[in-house]
């Protein structure tokens, strides 16, 4: 008799917990639908009542000198006779000769974090290898001594492969500041034209930005001009140019109608 008392409770012991879960189900899914329509209830607005607004799209350019050119150069285990000519006698050069001319050897660093030497040609039982390397430098001036301490160590692969400018994302604010009011320009203009008044803004939405940073022109290696033509005069030798940094915003606006 207790055996059947016992199983009898555990019974309605589970069957009130499960009773107990299915009410607060209902009352979390109450809870919810009555939030949501509230929400809904809101922003209702009754026909007749609803504000008028513009929408709108406003741009902004900005272009700018790059102030950060990346050099990159290639050093090349090479044979002089029976003699190696090693990367680190070449670095050695190529760092003594750069704080000649006044860089800060900070600027120079390897091409990425697992630059190392890499193998590149057996000759005569001998492993030649080369090592990759960026040096940083602000000026036209600059890009024109680096060229001549890489041509007298004779480097390899010198190439300009990328610019920037130090304070971007500062500029980058400034666009996008511009676009906003811009944005709000045209739609004081707009409206103007048919006597209304802008208000205040409902919405100002981001839209996609880039920078057009174009690869860099290099008019001419400035040691290679003067061997073609020794009668060439310094000033007759271009300078290094580069082309602007462009930065483009936009942004997507809505605004109160008065």
């Amino acid at each position: 008799m207790a055996d059947v008392l016992t199983e009898t409770g555990n019974y309605f012991e589970i069957e009130f917990k499960r009773l107990k879960n299915n009410v607060m189900k209902y009352i979390l899914i109450l809870t919810a639908f009555v939030f949501a329509f509230r929400v809904a209830e809101g922003q209702y607005v009754q026909p007749g009542q609803e504000k008028s607004f513009i929408e709108v799209v406003g741009n902004s350019e900005m272009e700018i000198v790059p102030n950060e050119i990346y050099i990159s150069f290639t050093l090349k285990e090479r044979m002089d006779g029976k003699s190696k000519i090693t990367i680190e006698s070449q670095e050695a050069e190529v760092k003594k000769q750069l704080q000649k001319a006044g860089f800060n050897l900070d600027k120079l660093s390897l091409a990425d974090a697992s630059s190392g030497f890499v193998t590149v040609k057996r000759k005569k039982q001998e492993v030649l290898a080369s090592k990759n390397y960026v040096i940083k430098v602000a000026t036209t001036k600059e890009i024109a001594s680096v060229f001549e301490v890489l041509d007298a160590v004779e480097a390899l692969n010198a190439d300009i492969t990328r610019v920037a400018h130090s304070e971007i994302e500062k500029y980058r604010k400034e666009v996008k500041i511009l676009a906003v009011k811009a944005a709000k320009e045209k739609a004081i203009y707009m409206l103007g034209a048919i006597d209304e008044t802008v208000g205040k803004p409902l919405m100002i939405q981001e839209r996609e930005s880039y920078d057009d940073i174009v690869p860099v022109t290099r008019m001419a290696n400035m040691k290679a001009m003067a061997m073609e033509d020794s009668q060439l005069s310094a000033e007759d030798i271009p300078e290094l140019t580069f082309q602007k940094i462009k930065l483009k915003y936009s942004v997507f606006a809505r605004f109160e109608i008065k």
